[in-house]
Formats: C-alpha cells, sequence, structure tokens
C-alpha cells in the first residue's frame, strides 16, 4: 500500500510540473523597451498567437487593438506600426558561435542549423545584414554579409577553422554581440536587432548577472537567441549553466533551443519568419510621479472588448517630465494589469473608445487617481486552461499555424482521476492503521503478590472535601491595550464601518484565514501591512513589500518601511482601500514637557465573561510618540 501512494503522488506531482508549460505563452511578448523620455516611448512586441497573426493582418493594427497596462502610471498607446510593412525597416543578426574546445563535437551541427538559417533567409525578402562572430577567450567577427550566399559562403570559411580557444567567456562576449548589434542597428532607426548564439554553455566565469543582460538587450531591443547542445556535457554546475541561457533568452524575448529537446532546425529557420509579426507601439504616459525612476508595465491586445493576448509583466525606467506628470484622462488605465492576477474581470481599456471617464461593460466612472470603475462583465483569460498563447515546442517557431495551445481535456481529466485514486489510498491506509491499533489489547502490568497481607490499618478520619475551583476569570483583551480602531473611509461592498486593533500585533492582507483583517482584492498582497499598537498608545504600520504599496497621508512607504501613525492618520493600501487610525479618548501629545493624561475610554457595553468576576476595569492610557517599541 506504501509503494502505491508514493507512485501515485509520483506520478501526480509529474504531470502537475509539466502542466504549466503546455500554456506558457499568452500570445505577446515585449522586445524592446527603452527608457521613457518626455512622457513617451517607443515598444516594440512580437505577437505569437496564430489567430491575432491572422486576425491583425486581415484587419490592420490599429492603437485600440492594444492597450498597455502600467504599475505606477498611466498610459496610452498613440499609434501602431507593422515592421513588415515598412520597406525602409532595416534587420541586423548577429551569429556568434562558441569556439572552445569542449564545443568541438558539435561545431558541424551548429554550422548545419547557420546554413539552414541562410537558406530560410534567402527564400524571403527584406534589408537583413547578418554578421558571424566566434568567442571563447578572445572573439573575432568574420563577415557581414547581406546575400545568403554570401553568408553561406562565410560560414564555410569559418568553420573550416575549427575550435582552438582554450576556455569560453561565454556571457562577457553575448554582451559583447549584443552591444555591437545594437552599435550596428541603433534602435531609433527601428527595424530589428538579435543575437543567436551556438554553445554548450561552457562557462568559467561567474561575474556578470543574467538578470542584468538581460535587461540591458531589452532596453536596447535586441533580441537573444540560445541554440544549447548539451547532450554529452556532464561538467560541474551544467544544470545550473543551462537554466541561466533559458533565463538570458526568455529575459530578452528571445527563444531558447536546446539541440536533442525540440526540431532544432525547424525552430532556427522559424526565427527569419518571427520578423514578420513585429509590430511598434507608440506610447504615452501619464500620471507618474515625482521623482519615480522604475516602473513595470505589460501589453495586451482586444478584439473588440475582449482581451485575448498579453505579455508577461516587464520593468524599464521611467522619469517623471513632461506631459509624464499631468493627470490621466478618464479612460486611461491606472494600476497593473489584471491580465496576469488571474482574476475574471477585465479592466478599463486604454484608448479605448469608451467615453471618457468610464469603463468597458458598466458606464460607471473611474475613481480618482486613475482606478478604474466597476470592471466590465467580459470574461478575461488569467493563465489558466484555454489562455491564449503559440502551440509548438519550447523553441516556438512563429507564423506556423497552429491552434492556441492548453491543457487537453484528457490531462485535466487524468489528473482528477489520479487525484481520486490518491485520496481513496490515503483514507484506505489510515483506517487499516486504526483498525490494528484497536484490534491489539494493551497488556496490563501484573501486579505482585505480597507473602502475608499486612495487618489491617484504621481508616483514616473523613477530610472534607475541598470545594470546587473557581474558574479562570475571563480576561478583556482591551485592559491592557487602549481602545483602537481602524475606520473603512474606502473599501469594497461587505466591510464593517470599523475595526478594533485587539492585538499588539495586527495583520492586514488579501489572504483569507490568516489576516486579522483579510479583505478580498485583487490589488491587495497576501500580507499586505501590519500595524502594531502599544501599551502606552503608540500605533506603527509597516509595509510588508506589497505590489501596490501602503500610503499614510498620501506618501507611499519603501518596502519594509515602518512609521508611526497619530490618530486621523489616513493608512492607503494599493488605491482602492483606506482606512483612518481612531483613538477614543486619546489625543496627540502637546509638544510641552509634561505628556498629558488622556481622558478615560469611554465606556463600552461589556459582555458577559465567563466567570461571576467582573472584568477589570479599562487601563488609562496616554499617547506619547516618542516612546520605544517596548512600551
Amino acid at each position: 500500500m506504501h509503494r502505491t501512494v508514493i507512485m501515485l503522488a509520483g506520478l501526480l506531482a509529474a504531470l502537475l510540473v509539466g502542466a504549466p508549460a503546455v500554456a506558457a505563452d499568452n500570445g505577446l511578448t515585449v522586445l524592446a523597451a527603452p527608457p521613457a523620455s518626455n512622457g513617451r516611448m517607443r515598444l516594440q512586441v512580437e505577437v505569437t498567437d496564430p489567430a491575432l497573426q491572422k486576425d491583425l493582418r486581415s484587419s490592420g493594427a490599429s492603437p485600440d487593438r492594444f492597450r498597455v497596462a502600467v504599475d505606477q502610471a498611466g498610459a496610452q498607446v498613440k499609434a501602431v506600426t507593422r515592421m513588415a510593412d515598412s520597406s525602409q525597416e532595416r534587420r541586423y543578426t548577429v551569429l556568434a558561435f562558441d569556439q572552445s574546445k569542449s564545443f568541438a563535437t558539435y561545431w558541424p551541427q551548429a554550422f548545419d542549423l547557420a546554413e539552414a538559417y541562410a537558406d530560410e533567409l534567402g527564400a524571403r525578402s527584406g534589408n537583413h545584414t547578418v554578421a558571424v562572430m566566434t568567442f571563447g577567450k578572445s572573439k573575432s567577427t568574420h563577415c557581414e554579409e547581406t546575400t545568403a550566399a554570401g553568408l553561406r559562403a562565410c560560414l564555410e570559411r569559418v568553420e573550416a577553422r575549427g575550435t582552438d580557444q582554450p576556455v569560453t567567456r561565454l556571457k562577457f562576449y553575448i554582451q559583447e554581440a549584443v552591444r555591437e548589434a545594437a552599435r550596428k542597428q541603433p534602435l531609433p532607426r527601428g527595424g530589428s536587432r538579435e543575437v543567436i548564439v551556438f554553445t554548450d554553455a561552457g562557462e568559467e566565469s561567474s561575474a556578470l548577472k543574467v538578470k542584468d543582460l538581460a535587461r540591458d538587450a531589452r532596453e536596447q531591443g535586441v533580441r537573444v537567441h540560445v541554440v544549447v547542445f548539451s547532450a554529452r556535457s556532464a561538467g560541474k554546475g551544467i544544470a545550473q549553466r543551462l537554466d541561466e541561457m533559458s533565463q538570458l533568452a526568455e529575459g530578452s524575448g528571445g527563444r531558447y533551443i536546446q539541440v536533442g529537446d525540440v526540431d532544432a532546425r525547424q525552430a532556427v529557420t522559424g526565427l527569419v519568419g518571427a520578423l514578420e509579426h513585429l509590430y511598434w507601439l507608440d506610447v504615452a504616459f501619464c500620471g507618474v510621479k515625482p521623482g519615480q525612476t522604475s516602473d513595470r508595465l505589460s501589453v495586451e491586445a482586444l478584439v473588440g472588448q475582449t482581451l485575448t493576448a498579453w505579455s508577461d509583466p516587464i520593468s524599464f525606467r521611467q522619469k517623471a517630465e513632461g506631459s509624464a506628470t499631468d493627470a490621466c484622462p478618464g479612460t486611461v488605465v491606472m494600476g497593473p494589469s489584471q491580465a496576469q492576477s488571474g482574476t475574471s474581470a477585465q479592466p478599463g481599456t486604454s484608448g479605448s473608445a469608451n467615453p471618457p471617464g468610464t469603463t468597458p461593460g458598466t458606464g460607471s466612472p473611474t475613481q480618482p487617481g486613475g482606478a478604474p470603475g466597476t470592471p466590465g462583465g467580459t470574461q478575461q483569460p488569467g493563465g489558466g486552461p484555454g489562455a491564449p498563447g503559440m502551440s509548438g515546442g519550447p523553441a516556438g517557431a512563429p507564423g506556423a499555424d497552429a491552434a492556441p495551445s492548453g491543457l487537453p481535456w484528457w490531462l485535466i481529466a487524468l489528473l482528477i482521476a489520479l487525484g481520486l485514486l490518491l485520496l481513496i489510498a490515503l483514507i484506505v491506509l489510515l483506517t487499516r492503521r486504526r483498525s490494528e491499533q484497536a484490534s491489539t489489547p494493551a497488556e496490563k502490568p501484573v501486579a505482585a503478590q505480597p507473602a502475608a497481607p499486612p495487618p489491617a490499618a484504621e481508616p483514616p478520619p473523613a477530610q472534607p472535601e475541598p470545594p470546587p475551583a473557581a474558574p479562570a476569570a475571563w480576561k478583556d483583551p482591551f485592559a491592557t491595550l487602549p481602545e483602537t480602531r481602524l475606520v473603512v473611509s474606502k473599501g469594497p461592498p461587505g466591510l464593517e464601518p470599523f475595526y478594533r486593533v485587539h492585538k499588539s500585533t495586527f495583520t492586514i492582507g488579501a489572504r483569507q484565514g490568516e489576516m486579522d483583517l483579510a479583505v478580498n482584492l485583487p490589488q491587495l498582497s497576501g500580507h499586505h501591512a501590519t500595524v502594531q499598537l502599544f501599551k502606552a498608545g503608540n500605533v506603527f504600520v509597516k509595509d510588508e513589500h506589497s505590489t501596490n504599496g501602503t500610503f499614510v497621508d498620501g506618501r507611499r512607504l519603501n518596502p519594509g518601511e515602518r512609521v508611526q501613525l497619530r490618530p486621523g492618520q489616513i493608512i492607503r493600501l494599493s488605491q482602492h482601500l483606506e482606512l483612518t487610525l481612531v483613538q477614543p479618548g486619546l489625543q496627540p501629545a502637546e509638544p510641552s514637557s509634561q505628556v498629558p493624561i488622556a481622558a478615560a475610554p469611554p465606556s463600552v457595553p461589556a459582555t458577559t465573561p465567563p466567570s461571576a468576576e467582573a472584568p477589570r476595569p479599562k487601563a488609562r492610557t496616554i499617547y506619547a510618540p516618542a516612546r520605544g517599541d517596548d512600551e
């Protein structure tokens, strides 16, 4: 029975781990996100959803087909341009080959894939320049070709050189290839920039961080595709290096192609066709806070008012200047994209045809500060089964007419059946254990028989029974803590008018059953903030590294920052929940040498304690802003 349970649990875990990879693509990928300047940015996105590709080719791309959701500001799409529609758009690609001795086994296979890429390039028209580079301990750029024939000849010359480098400075020369592509084809000129790396992931240095490489590549609009040959690699740390190459490719908007796991030839040649699905989005920002230097955004695609595809959130450099600091019009979305939260409601649109100040589906006005009003009733995909995406292997060659991927019904049914079998097996196992314990009689100790009965002793005088112990006195939690309330001044329907801070550490968040004040809001983090109350009446609030921030009188706290509150101050959690601190009977201390004693708090209807003894009267407290945490 134990083996059966372990096998079922292992099979279920393997299926669950593999299931998310089926629906990982959301249909859009942000390729270039340069720093915003004067409230403007030009984003480059790739459409990977085949259905959306056909729809945009047939009906055309217009600003109302896309919107940009921003974490800390608003944004509106002003113009959309398909790169393939312009004959002036140039493309620049660097083919970079690992020339270390460890790559010698895979050297011929890598050039076979590169020649297939050259053939596919020759079959398509366009202004495309390809450079060939080799790297190891040092690097060399051998040629720049604009024709397929010239590229093939260059590849043959480089292949004949072989591998002669003793070590590989992999991440360093990937960075150099990114800079070369950005220098040859600067981002303001438009077009596309990409680096295709052929390697076995042999890396001797850990000085450079993959996260920094991916961020720099995205700011310069350079995609990094990594083709990895690792079937025979067994060196130390090879698994970690493969993961780093995958993170680098995905972080820059590129493809991770591991030879042996996918059809590498189809994946590499598919990179040429992917260039036909690149779009430029001219974006204008508003409502940027002074001093803001970083932000996150997600691009979403619409069919009518239905969200059909979206990108993963990416970070970019924001700047409060020019029109970016102006207040946002009513049709511009504020706050994070709900496409990533998995909720069922669709937020208001940016640049849509809705009247100013309304959200789609309801017509209700947006709230002050740019927060959307009541969400419309359109169902939004949230990344679960059936979320729009691109089918195919991990390389994901776009342009193939394949249906959007999702969890098939048979896999869902299999997971449910395995879960039920595992549950039944556990129940049977527990029942058998209980029956075995009940059927085994407890062994009784055998008492030793005395040699002779002792003489009978006279019974002691009867002692009076002790009186029954009095029940424990009921303890009022507010007997040692001052009366403190959080009055709800703004929040979702169903909240109480106020909540009493009944303990020294009072938690607030969206995690039901774990928070002292749990509010069902998608904008709240699971553990959003903590309120601390001390005996002297001091109150502190701490931001628990929330996503949408904790504000005190309009100032946003830094992640993990803790500040003292005074009666009457307003705590705002994200844009949707406001709480006012009220302490009846306590007033802020006057600026004098003596701290005045506040009046006793008003009487509260006492609940009947479990003991007949009346609860103790509440202690008189004072408010002292300079007290320490232990008071």
